[in-house]
């Protein structure tokens, strides 16, 4: 009897310990998956978000009723005369009255209110609700992406105090009535799930407990048997002990599978809201709060967009309920069942995401290096991007018209904002971004950097350089013989001439008079980070760089002459909405003002009289300077062009390095024009200002010294103040006669 009780007494104590380890683990396992899950109310897998920029009306803005309305729909407002909340618009020509919802973003805030926009001629005047003029107003930015792992799901976090009380009686009145009095259990529902497991049945039925619902979601796979039932059990039990109900309900809420959005699951109320009434949690009505309690059991039969009328019977079995327990009157009750399904979603134009992939892919590669995959797949960060959908969308499809492959990027040349960016003609045939890591050759669209340098070495737009064929020495017994494009020689040709026509011959000249160090090093200044090549050739644009950096180096041409970083991204934000990075589009000053201005008047001349004059034909009516450039056999296309506000780059090639005959005013150009004829389209004309420190001069262009009533070709030209030259022409002293003489070799 001695032994016998022994025996039983030691396992009774095998057991116990059996248990407490089982216990144990079965908390440490929980401790690990929850560690992350209720850190602030968050869940353990949460989509990051990446937003369009914010499109702010102002005085520079020009755009159409046609197109700011556009910019609304696509952000889920509805046209509704009577403007009754918000996220509506109503059109009657002068006015479009819009009644924004309001944001908050790193740099900028929007007050929710209503706005009257005013068309004048080639602005907008905004007053606000009270009548009050203001000097503008924003719309809040766009969605463009999320990213959630290789699960692909749709989920925002949303802490407790979010969450309307409605929304949780709703979702307890039909999921778990006795939510609040139970422990996690319904022992009835166990013992229904054991009794078919053992009967053999397939599919064991019956209501798990909110708290089981969660355990299931956030720990178990989805496989019904009698084993992962003891363990939802368990956990629903632990879950109860350690966290109270609202904790509970918050994390179930959280996590809840709520309808699908193309290839993307719809997880959470937060994101259920947005995605079916374009809604806050806050500003979710009784009835948008009973269609998504009933969603829980079956999205997809009770789907809305796809069903309406089992939609609505569904959230009226809810209404009824939440009566049943008391949650609303009967008078409530009525008056909600009366009401239709508003659906207040944005939808995506067709195509949409493919337009925007381009520009997400290189966003997501910027930022792994910082924050790993983990982090920023699952972690729900919100990343702000510069990106314009308009300008987004026009660039993706002018690619579609290249061939056979091409780059696009545009930015802002005074803060280096990256509004578009398209890696090639279809991201679903190829990721490879070439507008950022293809190398490629540029050609002459390399030339103003060596045109600058110059300029900045004391060389004048009137310079005399000799434009004639001319053998440089490459390697033991070999010559290098680079001629123009077309074979012309001018022989001789001012520096203006030489950019305008791209003549390769006086380019070298140039060169070789300012330095190649010089050269390379003033590329270096203006945010060239390829390898350049100390030689002559890299100022023909022999050294390979990428699209992103030289419409960068463009930029210091435009905007005065700072250096600007072009950046894709504004500002990332934890799911609590803490700033772990932000872009203050810092501006170092590289050269004089005045430098950047005359370059701008070099590249004028380049569309006015030079190798890009072909736009002139396609009806361009802007202030515009750029570059064509075109490498041997015509492998690669570019044209790098600006107006006052709006900087562009454009690359046209084949990415084996194939011969295709194409040139920069053929190919790349007219996809240039295409592009930006939509992308100012918001934008009001303006000029260029010309700064202090230049003077304008009339100039014989065949000697470069200031003209003479004789000389037969005069022109205005421009130079920095103390650079204007001190002589005049002695080439024509003798008026036309002696202008003849010299033509014929006779002086």
């Amino acid at each position: 009897m001695i032994k016998r009780a022994k025996r039983s007494a030691v396992s009774l104590l095998s057991a116990a310990a059996a248990a407490a380890a089982l216990a144990g683990i079965l908390a440490f396992y929980a401790e690990l998956k929850l560690s992350r899950l209720v850190l602030g109310g968050l869940g353990e897998s949460f989509s990051t978000r990446i937003y369009a920029a914010p499109f702010i009306v102002d005085e520079r803005i020009a755009s159409s009723p046609d197109r700011l309305m556009q910019r609304l729909e696509r952000l889920g407002y509805s046209k509704n005369d009577g403007m009754s909340a918000a996220g509506q618009f109503s059109w009657q020509d002068p006015k479009l009255k819009v009644y924004l919802r309001g944001f908050k973003s790193p740099r900028q805030a929007q007050q929710p209110g209503l706005f009257e926009l005013t068309r004048q001629k080639d602005c907008w005047k905004i007053v606000d609700s009270s009548g009050a003029a203001v000097p503008s107003t924003t719309f809040e930015p766009e969605l463009a992406a999320e990213l959630s792992g290789p699960k692909n799901v749709r989920r925002e976090p949303a802490v407790a105090a979010e969450i309307p009380e409605l929304l949780k009686k709703a979702v307890v009145a039909v999921e778990d009535k006795r939510f609040y009095w139970h422990w996690g259990i319904d022992y009835r529902a166990v013992g229904r799930a054991l009794k078919a497991n053992l009967s053999g049945r397939r599919g064991l039925q019956g209501a798990s407990t909110i708290t089981q619902q969660l355990s299931k979601n956030i720990f178990l796979n989805p496989k019904r048997n009698l084993r992962r039932k003891i363990a939802e059990a368990a956990l629903a039990l632990y879950l109860e002990m350690r966290y109270g109900k609202e904790k509970i309900l918050a994390l179930y809420l959280n996590h809840i599978y709520l309808g699908q959005d193309g290839l993307t699951s719809v997880a959470g109320i937060k994101a259920a809201g947005e995605f079916y009434f374009s809604k806050a949690l806050k500003d979710l009505s009784l009835t948008d709060c009973a269609l998504l309690a009933g969603l829980i059991s079956s999205p997809y039969r009770y789907n809305p967009f796809r069903n309406a009328q089992a939609a609505k019977e569904r959230r009226d079995f809810v209404l009824k309920r939440m009566h049943d327990e008391g949650v609303i009157t009967a008078q409530e009750l009525n008056q909600a069942l009366i009401k239709p399904i508003e659906l207040r979603r944005a939808k995506p134009i067709q195509g949409e995401k493919r337009d925007h992939d381009y520009f997400i892919a290189e966003v997501i590669r910027q930022l792994l290096p910082r924050y790993g995959d983990d982090t920023l797949f699952r972690h729900g960060l919100s990343i702000y991007t510069n990106m314009d959908p308009l300008l987004q969308r026009a660039a993706q499809r002018v690619m579609r018209l290249v061939k056979p492959q091409g780059a696009l990027v545009a930015l802002e040349p005074n803060t280096g904002r990256v509004l578009a960016l398209s890696g090639g003609r279809d991201f679903g045939e190829s990721q490879f971004n070439r507008a950022t890591q293809a190398q490629r050759q540029p050609g002459s669209a390399f030339k103003p950097l060596v045109f600058a340098a110059a300029l900045e070495a004391g060389f004048t737009p009137a310079t005399i350089l000799e434009d004639k064929p001319k053998k440089y020495p490459k390697a033991l017994l070999e010559t290098w013989n680079p001629s123009n494009y077309n074979g012309i020689y001018y022989g001789t040709a001012t520096l203006r001439q030489a950019l305008a026509h791209s003549l390769n011959a006086a380019t070298l000249t140039l060169a070789e008079k300012t330095g190649t160090e010089k050269i390379t090093a003033f590329a270096r200044r203006l945010g060239i980070q390829s390898p350049l090549e100390n030689s002559l050739a890299t100022a023909l644009g022999s050294s390979e760089v990428n699209l992103l950096e030289i419409s960068g180096a463009y930029a210091s041409f435009a905007n005065g002459g700072f250096r600007v970083t072009p950046q894709l991204i504004e500002a990332v934000t934890d799911a609590d909405g803490t700033i772990l990075e932000f872009s203050r589009f810092e501006r170092e000053t590289e050269f004089d003002p005045a430098l950047s201005y005359l370059m701008t008047s070099l590249l004028q001349s380049v569309v006015g009289e030079g190798t890009a004059k072909v736009l002139l034909r396609l009806s361009w009516d802007r202030p515009l300077a750029g570059k064509t450039g075109t490498t041997n056999d015509g492998r690669d296309a570019w044209f790098i062009g600006y107006t006052p506000e709006l900087l562009a780059g454009i690359w046209v090639g084949d990415d084996q390095h194939r011969a295709i005959n194409a040139t920069g005013a053929k190919d790349a150009l007219p996809i240039w024009a295409a592009f930006m004829m939509q992308a100012i389209a918001d934008l009001r004309p303006r000029q260029f200002a010309q700064p202090q420190g230049l003077v304008s001069i009339t100039i014989d262009p065949v000697s470069g010294l200031r003209a003479r009533a004789g000389c037969p070709d005069r022109r205005k030209e421009l130079f920095l103040t103390n650079t204007e030259p001190p002589g005049y022409c002695a080439l024509h002293r003798g008026g036309v006669f002696g202008w003849f003489k010299r033509l014929f070799g006779k002086i």
